[in-house]
């Protein structure tokens, strides 16, 4: 069975001036034992945690005999968790340093590190003996505890000096059961301002406006620089932007979802490359259509549907995204013409149709391919379009999940 991680961030009580001065010590010393490893491990070519600990060990204990021996071990782990990562990166050509740099530092705990006092406090070991820290839980953190998922005996802790709190980063786990006895397939396509869902023969074109949104904010933004503004209020415009957005990707993700959990289905996505944003622009000069493109998050709402449906013990697919907006559905004609705005014509049998539904349909089609009788056959090939409905926001984010079948609702915003 699958396994589902959350990580919840709860925050301590404030800490008091003896414990605030505790842990900035301790967490100095945690990021200097973290900062040497990680050079000595790339400089050396040791990327291994074994590797780590045999080299090093013995002198960082002598060294910092005060500190638990076991945040040797985890420093160790964290070390060769960087330094893999970054050797993954330049490996690919993407690295942005010559060699790995430490910035944040969370300190990582064991077991033998921690304790759980009570839900709402834990012991923590230090280079000054045991500390307790009483926390501050939240609605999610409940959620989670009184919902059956298990606690990983692995958190993290960083200092937060200007809140003068102690962040506690746990990790929930969770064994998800995958649906059986599939019975149809919902295939998604993502775009700046709408995202494509096909159910049955039904296609459902939710405004989402992301393209609006960037460019309200970036219009903003261009006010603001022409006067000195602080950075409260620059970080607040960045936040609320942010904040906006991923309300819109984890309502959408819910509702394709919820509906594929209803119906039993697989859904079905574009596999787009980690670089997806950089190769479409690669070719655009026009400096706002390149962060329109940047900021869209095609990758980030495909995350989301992910996640979404593996709470659910949904099967997500993905399927190869090229030539899904130019191919004809229908007769496989190679590449449609655009006779009008995001419109297509097939010269072959003359299917006059929108890009969003040819790239769904194309979507759909690989998808049964992919699964091969995983999934009851649909009526394939198609015999004509299918019948379209276009959502703006205020309608399709009060809704849970898609209907089936095209309601009175659903007909206010019909376009055929």
């Amino acid at each position: 069975m699958p396994i589902l991680t959350r990580t919840v961030v709860v925050p301590s009580v404030p800490l008091t001036e003896k414990k605030l001065k505790i842990f900035k010590e301790f967490q100095e010393i945690y990021s200097e034992i973290l900062l040497e490893l990680v050079e000595f491990g790339f400089k050396k070519g040791i990327k291994s945690f074994t590797g780590l600990k045999k080299q090093k060990y013995r002198e960082l204990r002598q060294r910092h005999s005060n500190l638990p021996s076991h945040y040797i071990y985890t420093a160790c782990q964290d070390a060769s968790t960087r330094i893999k990562s970054f050797l993954k990166l330049k490996k690919k050509g993407i690295a942005r340093t010559e060699k790995p740099e430490v910035k944040k530092v969370s300190i990582w705990l064991d077991d033998h590190l921690w304790k759980m006092v009570d839900r709402t406090t834990i012991k923590i070991a230090t280079h000054k003996g045991w500390i307790f820290v009483p926390l501050v839980p939240h609605k999610l953190y409940w959620k989670y505890i009184n919902t059956g998922w298990k606690m990983k005996s692995q958190p993290k802790i960083r200092l937060d000096e200007k809140s003068r709190r102690l962040l506690v980063y746990f990790v929930f786990e969770r064994e998800v059961k995958v649906q059986q006895n599939l019975q149809a397939v919902i295939s998604v396509d993502i775009n700046e301002s709408n995202v494509t869902v096909k159910v049955g023969r039904k296609v459902f074109i939710l405004l989402s406006d992301i393209k609006r949104l960037t460019l309200g904010y970036a219009s903003y933004r261009e006010a603001m620089q022409s006067f000195r503004g602080n950075k409260y209020v620059k970080k607040t415009v960045k936040d609320n932007e942010r904040n906006r957005k991923k309300d819109r990707r984890m309502k959408l993700a819910n509702i394709i979802a919820e509906t594929a959990k209803q119906l039993n289905a697989v859904v079905a996505v574009e596999n787009l490359p980690k670089r997806c944003p950089e190769n479409m622009i690669r070719d655009v000069k026009n400096s706002k259509l390149r962060h329109r493109i940047y900021q869209a998050g095609f990758r980030s709402l495909i995350k989301a549907i992910e996640e979404k449906c593996l709470e659910r013990g949904i099967l997500v697919v993905k399927v190869n995204p090229k030539g899904t907006s130019s191919v004809c559905p229908i007769c496989g004609y190679e590449p449609m013409r655009g006779y009008a705005p995001r419109l297509l014509l097939c010269p072959r049998c003359n299917l006059k149709i929108g890009r969003d539904v040819v790239a769904v349909m194309n979507i759909e089609k690989r998808a049964f391919q992919t699964l091969k009788g995983s999934v009851p056959l649909g009526p394939m090939p198609y015999d004509s379009a299918p019948e379209v409905a276009v959502l703006p926001m205020k309608e399709w984010m009060r809704e849970k999940s898609l209907p089936p079948t095209l309601n009175d609702f659903i007909c206010i915003g019909m376009k055929r």
